[in-house]
């Protein structure tokens, strides 16, 4: 996402050159480092021309008599957020943030997002930097969305009914690029890599894991080739992610579960199992707005009300560090490799799903929890959500995706965005 930051002065105020430029210099230092060849400083509307496109404009008011600059800046960008800089306490010095307070540039920041709040859809104030990041964070995931491919590989899964076929609700919600690809194209790429091919992926899990029980060393050799061409038909078509319809590639002998693992993990791609586009959208717009591994998963109901998820792949560095990892085989077929990871307990999660034809989504919070490991897919998660009844009164389906933080609040501002209804 391409961003600019502009600082509007008045000079009637900011009377003294050096004054002026040392506060600019500190502010656009705070938030850019030493590059700040995208800040630019607009002295009484001078300069405006030389503003740059971008998909979003930070305004920073540096004092008062700047409020129609402002507003003439706003209208050429999709996204403006209007910052505060003036405001004491943050990581801005007192002696800069006393003479923007000393300049009018409370009232000129008020003044502004009154008036934007009303005629810019995409306006956002921001009260600090931390506001800041977060607000250009969830814009940075809208526009990656908006400029994604994503490959439907084979056909969605029978059984998989709560997702759409329907390519053109997707594009015509998210602006995204949908293209289908035969799973052929990954059997022939698989049948056709070799054990050096897929070496990276076979060293990658090895390393991780500690423990191995029913795949012998074909079988991870195997395995490793199939994640190697998964990688490869993703790159050939300048894919940010696919919606994978697995379980007839299971013909080939093996599994795509460690790529689908490590692409989730290890990438900024996404890759959703049965062909479910639902999920694929959905770890789409989640993937930029959080640091954790994403992970799908089908869900059991326990006495409780705790909920019982699993899944036959899962991130291995889900908050960070490497988590313990056993290599079972897949839970379905009995064949290949698949994963199974010792998720965190009394870890903040938050589970999303897109559904009902791409104009619904549900954001749910709770805290992973101890309980017995079942005979079901291989790795496993009880999780306490804060509703579950709620959870289950809008229930887009089953595949539930999860990161592993508190992410609904960014979540709900880019659901809105995109015009979804919040379950």
């Amino acid at each position: 996402m391409k961003k600019i930051y502009a600082f509007f002065t008045a000079r009637r105020y900011w009377k003294e050159e050096k004054e002026l430029t040392d506060a600019f210099l500190a502010i656009a230092g705070l938030i850019s480092g030493e590059n700040t060849r995208d800040c630019f400083l607009i002295e009484d509307g001078n300069g405006m021309d030389k503003l740059p496109e971008a998909d979003c404009l930070i305004a920073i008011p540096m004092s008062g008599a700047v409020q129609r600059d402002v507003l003439k800046a706003a209208d050429r960008y999709p996204c403006v957020v209007l910052w505060a800089a003036y405001i004491r306490g943050g990581q801005l010095s007192e002696t800069v943030t006393n003479e923007m307070l000393r300049h009018n540039a409370a009232p000129a920041f008020m003044d502004c997002w009154a008036v934007l709040r009303r005629t810019h859809r995409h306006s956002y104030p921001a009260l600090s930097v931390r506001e800041l990041k977060d607000i250009l964070r969830i814009h940075e995931a809208y526009c990656h969305v908006k400029k994604s491919r994503l490959l439907v590989i084979g056909d969605t899964e029978p059984w998989v009914i709560s997702s759409s076929r329907n390519s053109a609700i997707y594009e015509e919600r998210f602006g995204l690029t949908i293209e289908h690809v035969p799973q052929k194209e990954i059997a022939d790429r698989y049948r056709s890599t070799t054990d050096a091919d897929g070496s990276f992926y076979y060293d990658y899990f090895l390393r991780h894991a500690h423990d191995c029980r029913e795949p012998d060393d074909q079988d991870i050799r195997n395995a490793a080739r199939m994640a190697s061409a998964l990688a490869e038909t993703l790159n050939a078509h300048d894919a940010q992610g696919c919606a994978l319809a697995c379980f007839r590639l299971l013909a080939e002998g093996t599994n795509l579960c460690l790529g689908v693992s490590y692409i989730n993990d290890c990438t900024d791609k996404i890759v959703s199992c049965e062909g479910d586009m639902d999920s694929a959208v959905t770890m789409l717009l989640m993937k930029k707005l959080t640091d954790s591994g994403l992970w799908m998963a089908n869900p059991a109901f326990n006495p409780d009300k705790s909920i019982h998820f699993s899944h036959c792949t899962a991130p291995v560095h889900a908050c960070g560090s490497a988590l313990p990892v056993i290599l079972r085989s897949h839970h379905e077929s009995g064949i290949g490799v698949s994963l199974q990871v010792d998720l965190p307990l009394h870890q903040t999660v938050t589970a999303c799903r897109i559904s009902d034809e791409a104009s619904s989504v549900t954001i749910h919070t709770g805290e992973s929890i101890e309980g017995p490991y079942a005979c079901a897919c291989r790795t496993q998660m009880h999780v306490k959500l804060k509703d579950p009844d709620h959870y289950l009164r809008t229930a887009l389906g089953c595949h539930q995706v999860f990161a592993f933080e508190d992410i609904s609040r960014q979540m709900a501002q880019l659901a809105e965005l995109f015009s979804l209804k919040i379950l």
